[in-house]
């Protein structure tokens, strides 16, 4: 398990990195500061590096708080929403209004697909020890609220949206606003379902270990 999480967790700050890199490179010193804040805009991003921190974690600090919060039911759930997400709208929503090539198609490929495989097939893989509780399901909502709040705040000080859907300029707030609780009922959806398969794999391991001692 170590090596294998090692292994994809460099996969995932491979594409996080390479894409900060793309975004700064060859840009003067004032553009940067401008560039950092796009970066860290794009729920991409941040969802990248919440499954990089939970697959480096206990790699690195399995013993201290921060590895014990990786190995969490709901900690792992809701980092499997976040990148589940965001490959189901870049592939769904956003992967036809452009043709990334070279570094770019690189970065791309990581951050939307590879790191999204990488996180399911862990979570297949790796079952905690106990499931999220249910009634914890809205704790994974809390994040997406913030990043959402953050972006039409960021956005109305600056006119920048990251994704065409939170564009206050184009669409008026009503409109952004309800697809904001559509996709708040996706984020929450998928939390129901990440945690019934944690709770389906107890169950299944469990049997498993009663065959075993019979």
């Amino acid at each position: 398990m170590k090596i294998w999480r090692g292994l994809a967790a460099l996969a995932v700050w491979t594409g996080v990195l390479l894409q900060l890199w793309l975004m700064i490179h060859g840009r003067p010193a004032p553009e940067v500061a401008a560039a950092l804040v796009k970066f860290f805009s794009f729920f991409t991003i941040l969802s990248n590096i919440v499954v990089g921190v939970i697959l480096t974690a206990p790699v690195l600090w399995r013993e201290r708080a921060l590895g014990r919060w990786a190995e969490r039911a709901g900690t792992r759930v809701a980092g499997g929403v976040y990148i589940a997400i965001t490959a189901v709208v870049y592939h769904g929503l956003l992967a036809g209004t452009w043709n990334p090539q070279g570094l770019q198609l690189l970065a791309d490929t990581l951050l939307h697909t590879i790191t999204p495989l990488l996180f399911l097939a862990d979570i297949l893989a790796f079952p905690p020890r106990e499931a999220a509780r249910w009634g914890s399901a809205w704790k994974a909502l809390v994040f997406p609220l913030l990043y959402g709040a953050w972006t039409l705040l960021h956005g109305a000080m600056s006119a920048y949206y990251p994704y065409p859907f939170f564009n206050v300029t184009q669409r008026g707030y009503g409109a952004v606003l309800a697809t904001m609780v559509v996709m708040g009922a996706g984020f929450y959806a998928v939390t129901l379902l990440l945690t019934g398969l944690q709770h389906l794999q107890l169950r299944l391991a469990s049997r498993r270990m009663r065959s075993i001692s019979a």
